[in-house]
């Protein structure tokens, strides 16, 4: 059991009397965790079934589809880019997606390394379940049996805030990492969550329970990737945190919003005790 914030060629063998909380905080973040999820499956699912499926075993492969855990259930419409390829093919096709990306993180060196910083810096002094909160803006981890230690994985791909996988026993949490923000760029990201009227719904639907992203898209009418835009904005201006686990999830109110709201607006028009 271990808690560390290490680089890279650390993570193979963390140190093991410290807390299940293990921050992976390498330059090449990004490049790592796509490898890692090429091996997440494995302790899912055995290696007999990866195995015999990579072979050709049809029904090996639709176990695999067809099991819920394997990319929520949804591993068809995950994978419809790769499954129509060969051996060869899909082999091409992973490499070329790395070295892109290998590329982009060497470009983003400087911006990842301040992110392993800003994340060392918060795991040594918080909760551990405060800090994948803090850092990830606003997703509650549920810690899940199998889950010997978390992995934290910075990244600046704005367009997957937030990312679950597995590493045997690991659970792998790739985030997207930001610089702390000012309170006018706080204030901005709040107006703009509660500038839409459907925002604002959905906040209210949440308020009153309705958490599940598919509970939300039937009450609120919406399509699903609209409402998960809208969601995102929630989360982003610290209205709502998602809590749960590759298992299961759902967006809960954060209770300590509207105190925050009214600091924040007091940092900025002061009260009247600064009169």
């Amino acid at each position: 059991m271990s808690m560390v914030a290490c680089t890279q060629e650390d993570f193979p063998q963390p140190p093991k009397d410290e807390h299940p909380i293990v921050a992976i905080l390498a330059v090449v973040a990004i490049v790592a965790a796509i490898v890692l999820i090429m091996w997440a499956r494995v302790a899912l699912h055995g290696t007999e079934d990866i195995e015999a499926a990579a072979a050709g075993d049809r029904a090996a492969a639709r176990r695999l589809l067809d099991h819920p855990r394997y990319y929520a259930g949804h591993a068809a419409t995950s994978l419809k880019k790769l499954l129509p390829l060969d051996a060869d093919e899909t082999r091409a096709w992973l490499v070329a997606a790395v070295e892109v990306i290998a590329v982009t993180a060497r470009a983003c060196a400087d911006e990842l390394s301040a992110a392993a910083a800003t994340a060392s810096a918060v795991l040594a002094v918080a909760d551990p379940l405060a800090a994948v909160e803090r850092l990830t803006s606003g997703y509650r981890y549920v810690p899940e049996v199998e889950a010997e230690r978390v992995v934290l994985i910075p990244h600046l791909v704005p367009a997957l805030p937030l990312v679950l996988a597995q590493h045997r026993s690991a659970r792998l949490i790739a985030y997207l990492a930001e610089p702390d923000r000012t309170t006018e760029e706080q204030l901005t990201a709040l107006g703009k969550a509660l500038s839409d009227p459907k925002r604002v719904e959905i906040l209210a639907l949440i308020g009153r329970g309705v958490g599940r992203a598919g509970d939300l898209v039937e009450a609120s009418g919406l399509t699903r990737s609209t409402v998960h835009h809208h969601l995102t904005l929630l989360r982003a201006a610290g209205l709502v945190a998602l809590e749960g686990n590759a298992r299961a999830y759902t967006y809960v109110p954060r209770l300590d919003a509207p105190a925050e709201v009214a600091e924040l607006v007091a940092a900025v028009v002061g009260t009247k005790e600064d009169q």
